[in-house]
């Protein structure tokens, strides 16, 4: 017997249809969120009907969908830039900080060792409201993970 299960990519829409004809709810909806695609309706409504929220892009695809994509990453972006230099940290540990603080699970992806021990170091410090504000700020409404361009198949029609 099913006791939990997720999703992944689910929109508003499909949440709320999940939502509305599932005798259990999900666990979890996995989607992509991180400065440049905030989704705040979508992550409010998910929280709101107790169903946790798994970034699986907090970072918006750094140098991996920028070299296969040509997406652009928050990653570079001079609010990030100076919110590192102001708090001591990487412009990655500022994102996942923000995702965190959002109420949200951030699971960055990297193979570079010290990048994977950086990614912990999010627990020593937190933003300010406004600066969460500032990062706010930033939404540009802008999905960096483009499988349609890899595969040539618009997935998200």
């Amino acid at each position: 017997m099913m006791k939990s299960f997720s999703c992944s990519n689910y929109d508003i829409f499909l949440t709320r249809d999940c939502l509305a004809y599932s005798k259990i709810k999900p666990a979890v909806n996995q989607i992509e969120t991180h400065p440049y695609f905030q989704r705040d309706s979508l992550i409010k409504f998910c929280q709101k009907h107790g169903v946790c929220v798994t970034a699986h892009t907090p970072l918006g695809g750094a140098a991996a969908n920028t070299e296969w994509f040509g997406t652009v990453s928050c990653l570079d972006d001079q609010v990030l830039k100076g919110l590192a230099e102001k708090y001591k940290k990487s412009t990655a540990q500022i994102a996942l900080r923000w995702g965190i603080q959002r109420n949200t699970v951030v699971i960055p992806k990297s193979s570079k060792l010290e990048r994977l021990k950086e990614n912990f170091q999010v627990f020593d410090f937190e933003l300010s409201k406004e600066d969460m504000e500032l990062i706010r700020s930033m939404d540009k409404k802008y999905r960096t993970n483009q499988p349609a361009r890899f595969w040539g198949i618009d997935l998200f029609a």
